[in-house]
């Protein structure tokens, strides 16, 4: 294999580019640039870098694969492309947007507005954050609606509303949807909400005393004193916050902690010379230099559309920092300059960024001890022979024998990984048939499980002896003799006989009563984080199924339209959702419906009060 490579790396053009070093089955496991191909991956093959993972990553790889560039410049920026795109084992990389929120604003639009996404897209508008949980971007967007009252419906929604929602009356919006306000004024208020999250908050808080001493003219003095009230606590957060740049510069500052191939990135926001909530991330599979880290590093910090300041300060310099620095230009559209202190306020400034970064290692590390303490007391009260990496646990959910749904929750080394969750809708039982639901549903799962050779190392059901026994015998005809299945079932029994301190307990295949553990036992705290995942999970689809279901039941109640021209308007408009949220010329461009149709379908699936 190592002489196919060497074979490979001698035919590679002298160019500048991307090269891809890929196992058996295609998948990339390394990526890298180069400005010249040929030379540095005859490095790698003939085991001449120097770093740890490269023997590892010569000897699993099959395929080379590269993108011949114009410039080292472009080949950096397909770099950071593919790294996300692939997520390649061998390459440091900063955690997945997925886990963190954004709070995304298009000014572009007519009447714009701010929305939480967790996927950063590169569509012109302006994205703030990340925020690491949910409740401080909500807590900021509160925040924002309350000072910048800016609408937060949908553009559907925006298109049909007649009249202004319970938010206007609140002050929590300016209602553009019936023209309460003029789009110039409303310009105003976004831009001014920009200022608030980029940093720029005196030029915000001009823009709320601006808009208090209208409100007093106008003598609307309970306007003017919430609006006071609000710039006070403004004012109050902003002077809370350390000031380290007498200059009121805008600039990041950079600390990382490395222990071996792991580590915390640490990044210290200072706006308008005011130091903000410090952002850390952890690190897997370092690599190289600090310097060669903070490269792909700075390169996937800062994308386009993102508030990228005009200095990131750095514990060191990466080797290719003008390339960077020019990227980084690009996508602000301002000078951004990269800085290494040597001595002088900002290398103290460095040490503080690292500081947080170390201090976050050793709380992560030992939460992550904890974590495996936990996994470990699982496995010890399940009798388990190894710690589960890979547990899946199922639901039912329906409503009165209507509807009957039900979903997956994963967890992958005891924490929940969503993007595995799964919906199931039953096919093949009517009514409420909680155990042929589960026969169902199990035997789907591990059907597929057999022909993709995916099985989780632990299964788990809701529900008692009956639930187990069901999965059991799935399991059985299936041939899965060896697959790990318990039960989690609540405590009914006890709580109706008025013992309310009854806990949950765990129903194993071969033991005659329920486990009862301790209501703080790690192992049942995991358990049921599980189960209330997939409770959750399943409820949320059934909601959704039941809707839709009641909407389409509508649709055929309605005066003149038959199988066929409800065909066309779910084909049209998408769902039967779409249909709902459409207006009166919307549903008329539907091929078979008229006007006149259309606006009795819209006045009976929109009834007015």
């Amino acid at each position: 294999m190592c002489n196919r490579l060497i074979k490979r790396a001698a035919g590679l053009p002298t160019k500048p580019g991307v090269y891809l070093f890929k196992n058996a089955k295609g998948r990339v496991l390394y990526v890298g640039k180069a400005a010249n191909l040929r030379a540095r991956v005859r490095q790698y093959v003939a085991y001449q870098d120097a770093r740890t993972m490269v023997p590892f990553l010569v000897d699993a790889a099959h395929i080379i694969d590269v993108v011949i560039t114009d410039t080292e410049k472009e080949a950096l920026l397909l770099e950071n492309t593919l790294i996300k795109k692939h997520r390649p084992r061998y390459n440091v990389k900063l955690r997945d947007d997925s886990n963190f929120l954004h709070l995304r604003i298009d000014l572009r639009e007519k009447w714009p507005h701010y929305q939480m996404l967790r996927h950063f897209r590169d569509d012109g508008a302006q994205y703030f954050g990340p925020y690491h949980s949910a409740s401080k971007a909500r807590s900021t967007l509160e925040v924002l609606q309350r000072a910048f009252p800016l609408r937060t419906c949908t553009d559907q929604v925006l298109k049909s509303r007649r009249r202004p929602c319970l938010l206007f009356q609140m002050g929590r919006c300016v209602a553009p949807c019936v023209d309460e306000v003029s789009k110039e004024k409303y310009q105003e208020l976004a831009v001014a909400s920009t200022h608030l999250l980029s940093g720029k908050k005196s030029i915000a808080l001009q823009h709320l005393e601006q808009r208090m001493q209208d409100a007093a003219e106008d003598l609307n003095f309970e306007k003017a004193a919430r609006l006071r009230d609000l710039l006070f606590g403004i004012r109050a957060s902003v002077e809370r916050q350390k000031v380290v740049d007498p200059k009121m510069g805008n600039r990041d500052i950079w600390g990382m902690h490395r222990e071996g191939s792991r580590g915390i990135l640490a990044i210290l926001p200072v706006r308008e010379g005011a130091m903000g909530e410090p952002r850390t991330n952890p690190l897997q599979s370092l690599v190289g230099s600090d310097a060669e880290v903070l490269s792909s590093l700075i390169n996937a910090a800062y994308p386009k559309g993102t508030v990228i300041p005009r200095e990131i300060v750095l514990p060191a310099l990466p080797p290719d920092a003008a390339l960077l620095e020019e990227i980084l230009t690009d996508r602000r559209g301002k000078k951004v300059q990269l800085h290494a202190p040597q001595r002088g306020d900002k290398i103290g400034l460095v040490h503080l960024a690292t500081k947080n970064a170390r201090i976050r290692w050793m709380s992560d590390t030992d939460a992550e001890e904890r974590h495996r303490n936990a996994m470990q007391a699982l496995a010890d009260a399940l009798q388990l022979p190894d710690i589960p990496r890979r547990i899946e646990c199922f639901d039912n959910s329906n409503w009165g024998g209507t509807n009957p749904v039900a979903a997956m929750s994963v967890f992958i080394d005891g924490k929940p990984d969503r993007r595995e969750y799964r919906r199931y809708k039953i096919k093949t039982v009517v009514g409420s048939d909680d155990y042929a639901s589960m026969r169902e549903i199990v035997e789907r799962r591990f059907r597929r499980a057999i022909k993709e050779n995916n099985a989780p190392d632990l299964l788990v059901v809701d529900g008692g002896k009956g639930q187990l026994g069901v999965a059991m015998a799935v399991l059985e005809d299936l041939g899965l003799h060896d697959q790990a299945v318990v039960g989690i079932v609540k405590p009914r029994t006890e709580h109706k006989k008025g013992n309310r301190a009854a806990t949950d307990r765990i129903v194993l295949p071969h033991l005659k009563d329920p486990l009862k553990l301790a209501p703080n036992h790690p192992a049942l705290l995991i358990m049921q984080y599980l189960r209330d995942e997939v409770h959750k999970h399943a409820i949320r689809y059934h909601r959704k199924v039941r809707s839709k279901n009641q909407l389409i039941s509508v649709l055929e109640g309605i005066d003149g339209v038959g199988p066929t021209r409800r065909k066309a308007l779910l084909r049209t408009l998408g769902s039967a959702e779409g249909v709902a949220s459409a207006l009166p010329q919307e549903i008329a461009r539907v091929p078979g419906i008229g006007p006149t149709l259309a606006q009795h379908i819209f006045e009976t699936l929109n009834p007015q009060d």
